[in-house]
């Protein structure tokens, strides 16, 4: 055997390894992208659920306690009929409502919910939008919120203003503002900052 013999069969085992160190490189990749979609479905379904006792826990005291859906209904109906102690009760639920949609809002910019899911979420979004005593409540309110919800309460205002719901007319008409900007650069200036009254022109966001 001589020495060009002995060096093509070196060339041969040497591409013979690079081979398979491909496909060896190739396997581990696709086993990484499995394990990957698998733990991308487990977070789903560990934020699906989560989403799912988060909604479970704030409406169960509705359907289970009378007295709660008597004040529910009649703050969202006439909110500024309530007495004091029944307006700190209603900033309550209200505050907990919108920041379970904000958090919704959230898991789907982060990838977290599926975009059919996010879709049925913001039809019930929209539902509770319907209520005059809910855009009431967010556009005195709108600082406590971030960006992220700001523009989607504006987006589904302007789609109810377009089916003609009363309140988000009045709102469109009033200049479809919703004072998230101004909300913060009051706060901004510290106490004193002009009061925000829903469905009342305010500055410009």
């Amino acid at each position: 055997m001589n020495f060009d013999i002995l060096g093509n069969l070196g060339e041969f085992i040497g591409a013979l390894g690079v081979v398979l160190s491909l496909l060896l490189v190739a396997r581990q990749m696709r086993l990484g992208h499995e394990q990957t979609r698998r733990n991308t479905r487990s977070v789903r379904a560990a934020t699906f659920n989560s989403m799912v006792e988060n909604s479970i826990r704030l409406l169960e005291h509705v359907f289970r306690d009378r007295e709660l859906a008597d004040f529910v209904t009649r703050a969202a109906e006439d909110p500024d009929q309530l007495t004091a102690a029944e307006q700190l009760r209603w900033d309550s639920y209200m505050t907990a409502g919108f920041r379970h949609f904000s958090n919704l809002l959230y898991q789907r910019e982060t990838g977290a919910m599926e975009e059919k899911m996010w879709e049925s979420y913001r039809r019930s979004f929209k539902h509770h939008l319907h209520s005059e005593g809910w855009v009431s409540w967010y556009l005195d309110n709108p600082h406590l919120f971030d960006q992220r919800l700001a523009d989607e309460v504006r987006c589904i205002l302007q789609e109810l203003a377009s089916e003609g719901v009363p309140h988000a007319v009045e709102w469109k008409a009033a200049g479809g503002r919703l004072g998230f900007n101004a909300s913060i650069a009051s706060e901004d200036r510290g106490p004193g900052s002009v009061p925000r009254r829903s469905l009342h022109p305010l500055p410009p966001d």
